[in-house]
């Protein structure tokens, strides 16, 4: 057995209270669903724009270096 110590008891306290508690409802699915949209609309257009089947006047894409 280790030492018990005041900081371990204050951080067991902070790290267990949620433990194996369920919110009802929905929660963060609502914002992590936006989040989720808007990182595969900017995948799909970082991808367009690399296939040049986006093209953007005055911008050209050259992966020669």
């Amino acid at each position: 057995m280790g030492q018990k110590t005041a900081i371990g008891s204050l951080l067991k306290s902070i790290g267990n209270s949620g433990q194996g508690k369920v919110v009802p409802g929905w929660g963060a699915v609502p914002v992590m669903a936006l989040v989720g949209t808007a990182l595969l609309i900017f995948l799909v257009l970082m991808l367009q724009i690399y296939n040049q089947s986006l093209l953007l006047q005055g911008f050209t894409v050259e992966w020669n270096g």
